[in-house]
């Protein structure tokens, strides 16, 4: 794609904290690999930025694990710091209801027709309109159905009394899906203002990590954690975590960046979700597969994400052009990236994000 065909887009009307420095005392040296401790490392990016929400101070330093694959930021922010890279985070603008029926057009009304037939059978929601054309509509339409599986992350239809955690809720819209289908849910986020919104809300939820809820081992049917992992200092330290409170027989739901996508290898330092410094380790298949099995999860299963690949890439073009990546203007699809989800396909071990689900297997 040629730079000229990208005209109407805008130069950034943010400001440009990067061109400050992070300060000194909330930094930390990251000398062995956070997930499997290696010292052997090898430079991938130097000076990267916040190009992405344009909030946060500092260049970065990003290296690959010659041990496990992962990348990981050396220096990084600390815990007690961190919070400056989330100033203007999108999950401080809080979860947007569904549109009013009565303002969409005839073609949305019917989509959303046929979608609540589907989700009020595959998950248990009560959602009108809805007509059961929806369910063979979403099997001939795998796209569609996996849009409306990923709202729903793929939960079993609960038994009364079925609790769901997410870590890391973040707009809350998740956890306003998962009840309406029926679960008992609880939220946990390290962002106090996102914490505070969900309270508002009604929402039960707590401020902080899985540490949280130390106190309820083996209580929770589910856990999800969606572009979280990445977040955190010590990744392998959570998902242990996360085992531990999932009672047997329990599912885990996980989604993050995927180190090895088609959108990296194309974009590189300017692809969407090195996101630095928010984003502190990427992960790679084997790497996640080994962490999950080391924590204790034996049954993992991968699932397919292709739709993901066209919104990284609009939005790195966008990034790489020193363009705003969420901007109302996006540049035009060559035939290439047309086809990118079909490439996802054939190579699923490329797709932009790791999504997956593990069980607890019962004792």
């Amino acid at each position: 794609m040629q730079p000229e065909t990208f005209e109407k887009c805008r130069e950034p009307s943010r400001p440009k904290p990067w061109l400050e420095d992070w300060p000194d005392d909330g930094l930390k040296t990251v000398k062995f690999c956070p997930v499997c401790e290696s010292g052997q490392r090898m430079q991938l990016y130097s000076k990267l930025i916040d190009n992405v929400f344009y909030t946060a101070p500092g260049r970065w330093t990003l290296y690959s694990c010659q041990g496990c694959g992962i990348a990981y930021l050396d220096p990084r922010p600390t815990p007690e710091f961190i919070h400056l890279a989330y100033r203007n985070y999108y999950t401080h603008q809080g979860f947007e209801p569904r549109a009013p029926l009565e303002v969409l057009s005839v073609f949305r009304r019917l989509r959303r027709t046929l979608a609540n037939g589907y989700t009020n059978w595959r998950y248990g929601t009560f959602h009108t309109p809805a007509s059961r054309l929806g369910i063979p509509a979403a099997w001939m339409m795998p796209p569609m159905r996996r849009l409306l599986d990923q709202k729903f992350r793929y939960l079993p239809r609960p038994i009364p009394g079925s609790r769901v955690l997410d870590v890391g809720f973040g707009s809350g819209a998740f956890l306003e899906n998962a009840m309406a289908a029926g679960w008992e849910v609880a939220g946990v986020d390290q962002d106090e203002k996102a914490v505070t919104n969900a309270k508002v809300r009604g929402l039960n939820v707590r401020q902080g990590g899985i540490e949280e809820y130390a106190d309820e081992p083996e209580s929770f049917d589910a856990i999800t954690l969606s572009h979280v992992i990445e977040h955190v200092h010590d990744p392998v330290a959570v998902l242990h975590g996360v085992f531990g409170r999932l009672k047997p027989g329990g599912m885990l739901y996980l989604d993050t960046p995927n180190l090895e996508s088609l959108g990296h290898r194309d974009f590189r330092r300017n692809w969407l979700h090195l996101d630095p410094p928010r984003h502190l380790v990427i992960f790679c298949r084997n790497s996640i597969l080994r962490v999950l099995e080391e924590a204790g999860f034996n049954s993992i299963r991968f699932l397919t994400r292709t739709n993901e690949y066209l919104h990284v890439f609009k939005a790195s073009y966008c990034i790489a052009n020193h363009h705003e990546p969420f901007g109302k203007e996006s540049p035009p699809l060559d035939w290439e990236t047309r086809l990118a989800s079909l490439r996802g396909h054939i190579q699923p071990s490329k797709q932009e994000c790791i999504t997956l689900i593990a069980i607890k297997e019962n004792k």
